[in-house]
């Protein structure tokens, strides 16, 4: 019974995981040791800088998969450090906008510097392009599959 060999599928999956733990959490400790700001606050950055203009909270919440008052509170310290500004919609008054600001730019622009020395550390200096290929493709594969 003890001496079953763990199927590789499984194997392969906890390793993904903890692997994803890991790099979360070293790059947590460097943004937060280094800007003062979690990487949620970074990757709502950057979607806003991709949307070219403002987004629903409800929209940025979906994208980090984050509760309402999960998003409230991350755009209310984004907003609070100058990164992010509120506005009312024009078109339904319910909805709220938030656009990234210069100083919010400015933040991405640092961040993405520290995250990429943090995933060239852990990832780029141990995989070479055509091992990160083949794990790029699997995992578009399976995430496209469960989307």
């Amino acid at each position: 019974m003890g001496n079953e060999e763990e199927p590789l599928w499984r194997k392969s999956a906890n390793y993904l995981l903890h692997y994803a733990f890991s790099l979360k959490a070293d790059l947590e400790g460097a943004l937060g040791n280094e800007l003062d700001v979690g990487l949620a606050d970074h990757e709502a950055l950057i979607n806003l800088k991709h949307s070219g203009g403002a987004l629903r909270m409800t929209d940025i919440a979906d994208m980090l998969v984050l509760s309402r008052g999960g998003i409230t509170k991350l755009v209310d310290r984004l907003e609070h450090s100058g990164y992010v500004r509120r506005e009312a919609s024009k078109e339904d008054r319910r909805v709220t906008l938030v656009q990234i600001t210069d100083e919010g730019l400015a933040l991405v622009a640092k961040s993405r510097g520290i995250l990429d020395r943090v995933i060239k550390d852990s990832w780029a200096s141990k995989v070479s392009d055509k091992d990160a290929r083949t794990v790029l493709e699997v995992i578009e594969r399976v995430y496209d599959d469960s989307a």
